[in-house]
């Protein structure tokens, strides 16, 4: 176990006035919770309600009084600011040291913030998640010198220098163990740095996509652009050392495992064209899901005399300014281009095959404030119960929202709490269009969760109805030098094409070759496009390979991909501590257990609104089958994967 960095909080140094201008910028259920650190009383926990999330709007429609964030009233926020000038003025004459909480009342701080009574293993997931000791449980070191001798002769190569990759590379590093990432990139940050279009953001809050370990106080927008994104794990990468052991702009051409040897074999290429074999123990792939850019199939796209670019590959500098520009496709990376693009484009043509459900986010481009950074910073422990606030409301709000009544008759919803939300989010996009023709475009007929639902504050459909901007809903036919053409015979003439039309997601791994025991190509266990793996981490015939971000690990009900990749490493690291400990070279899984796990991962898929045959979806393959997606919720995949059961693999 290792201690977190930035885990002390700064002196207070704000003047009592600075402090109480500070406090109306910050989330009232963390705030609360930091002033229980700093008194030692849990007192205003039973004179105050439990937080909860709650559609601001609506209870204030409904109500006779304000209703802020998670449910309190403008009264209730008052006071606690009141109680937490008074806790901190306290905390700052006796020289900020801090009271402490038997772990009586640490419980009771975890049952207030879920606003509920959770069993023992909940409890033990929020204690590890928010580690209010300082102490990390995700990593691995080893203090015996036998195991430390036969961690540091057991190589690892991990492919790809994301999240995932950057993650693998500090916790190996961590337990000793010897590593290389190969990232077929000039930098680190996997898709936050291909990802450079205009707009490009992450849609969950930043707070919490970030390492838990590493928190990063400085965010300047509550969803970070992709530059900053990409900075922190530039940073991450630097500051915890992995830098040193990334090969850049070098790609894995094939990984064999060599039995003989019981290792593997990866040939590399770098971007002169020399290739090279590294032998490794292991091999942990971290080259994600949506990395390998997918071009629309339309006949003359070849042929078209502008510019043709994908959103997922945006040259650096690349400027469209006051060109004819063509959008295809209406997803979340077009959701976030077309305003941009509406800006500077002369004409916008946007061509929608199907439109997206969105969350009203009033917030999802406003900076962060001077007061949430100062709090961040020096409020006790106010970091850590913020940023579990946001990913505990993020999962546990709308999971029930998602899953199919049979009974259900309706085909744009899927049960009567879905259709609850299917009519909220219809009414949101009633509220910004005025036009009935294109509202009857902009409004989903598919379940809402059928397909990704994304962060809206109004500026997407305001772009549709700019006077440069027309929305076209008919199917393109052919690309030609200078145009568009659609079904209705229409020509439409543009000087570039952005083609936001996703990736190869359901073709995993994809285009390494990968073979296991006896030979078997993973492409051929698969098949093209049916990637299955146990956890989605582990996959029969293929010891000691491991994914990150494998099959069916996608979120799409909401959280932080970032808390599932620390589950996915650590469960990673339990692997080759196995094998370690017991002298062993090999974990390889169980064919029954790897079936079983995947028959229920197909089950519950196809229970859900994303799973639902009336719906057509980058989360499916050709034949229907949910490849991409995780159908539980994350409190469920951390138990899978916070132990290690060793029967459930062949250790040899």
């Amino acid at each position: 176990m290792v201690r977190y960095e930035n885990s002390a909080p700064e002196p207070i140094t704000e003047s009592r006035d600075t402090i109480a201008g500070y406090l109306h910028e910050l989330n009232t259920a963390a705030l609360i919770m930091s002033i229980v650190h700093m008194t030692g009383s849990t007192r205003l926990l039973q004179e105050l309600p439990t937080p909860r999330t709650i559609d601001v709007v609506a209870a204030n429609a409904e109500s006779g009084e304000e209703v802020l964030e998670g449910g309190f009233t403008r009264a209730q926020v008052d006071r606690v600011h009141e109680e937490a000038l008074k806790a901190i003025e306290d905390y700052r004459e006796r020289g900020f040291t801090l009271p402490e909480l038997d772990s009586a009342q640490l419980d009771t701080l975890y049952r207030y913030m879920c606003g509920r009574d959770v069993d023992d293993e909940y409890l033990e997931f929020i204690r590890e998640e928010i580690a209010l000791d300082g102490v990390d449980r995700r990593g691995l070191s080893f203090s015996d010198p036998e195991l430390r001798q036969r961690a540091a002769e057991f190589p690892v190569v991990v492919i790809g220098a994301g999240m995932g990759g950057v993650l693998a590379g500090i916790r190996l590093g961590e337990a000793g163990i010897p590593y290389t990432v190969i990232e077929k990139n000039p930098g680190v940050g996997g898709t936050w740095y291909e990802n450079r279009y205009p707009g490009c953001r992450v849609d969950v809050p930043g707070h919490s996509y970030s390492y838990s370990f590493a928190p990063n106080h400085d965010w300047s927008s509550h969803f970070p652009l992709a530059d900053e994104i990409r900075a922190y794990y530039e940073h991450c990468a630097e500051h915890y050392g992995v830098m040193p052991h990334i090969r850049f702009r070098t790609e894995v051409v094939a990984a064999v495992f060599d039995e003989e040897r019981q290792l593997w074999q990866v040939e590399i290429q770098d971007a002169e064209g020399k290739r090279e074999t590294l032998t490794a123990a292991a091999v942990i792939s971290a080259v994600g899901q949506l990395n390998r850019p997918k071009f629309p199939d339309i006949p003359g796209l070849d042929g078209f005399q502008g510019e043709v670019v994908h959103s997922g590959a945006w040259p650096k500098g690349l400027s469209l300014d006051g060109q004819r520009v063509a959008v295809i496709g209406s997803g979340a990376s077009a959701f976030q281009i077309i305003p941009e693009m509406a800006k500077t484009s002369s004409k916008l043509t946007v061509f929608q095959r199907s439109p997206a459900w969105m969350f009203p986010n009033p917030g999802y481009h406003t900076p962060v404030g001077e007061g949430q950074k100062w709090a961040l910073r020096k409020l006790p422990f106010y970091s850590k119960w913020y940023r579990f606030w946001l990913f505990y409301t993020s999962v546990e709000g709308v999971y029930d929202k998602t899953l199919m009544d049979p009974s259900w008759q309706r085909s744009d919803s899927v049960s009567a709490a879905n259709d609850e939300m299917r009519q909220a989010l219809t009414a949101w996009i009633e509220s910004q269009v005025q036009d009935p023709a294109l509202l009857k475009k902009v409004l989903p007929t598919y379940p809402p969760f059928g397909k990704r639902i994304l962060q809206d504050n109004g500026t997407y459909l305001e772009a549709l109805q700019k006077d440069n901007v027309e929305l076209v809903t008919e199917g393109i036919v052919s690309i030609e030098p200078n145009a568009v053409r659609t079904a209705d015979g229409r020509l439409h003439e543009v000087d570039a094409i952005v083609c936001a039309t996703g990736f190869h997601a359901d073709r995993f791994l994809f285009p390494m070759k990968i073979v296991g025991r006896g030979g078997v190509e993973l492409s051929d266990q698969w098949g093209e496009t049916n990637g299955r793996a146990y956890l989605g981490i582990t996959v029969p015939n293929f010891p000691n390979l491991f994914c990150i971000y494998g099959p069916n690990t996608n979120l799409v009900v909401a959280g932080s991909i970032a808390h599932n990749c620390e589950s996915q490493v650590t469960y990673i690291l339990r692997c080759i501590e196995l094998l370690l400990r017991e002298g062993q070279h090999t974990v390889e899984c169980r064919q029954e257990i790897h079936d079983a796990y995947n028959e229920r991962v197909d089950a519950v898929n196809a229970g859900t609104a994303w799973g639902a045959p009336q719906v057509e979806n980058w989360y499916k393959n050709d034949a229907g089958r949910v490849t991409a997606n995780l159908p539980f919720r994350i409190i469920d995949y951390w138990k899978m994967t916070h132990r290690l059961h060793p029967e459930d693999y062949v250790v040899r």
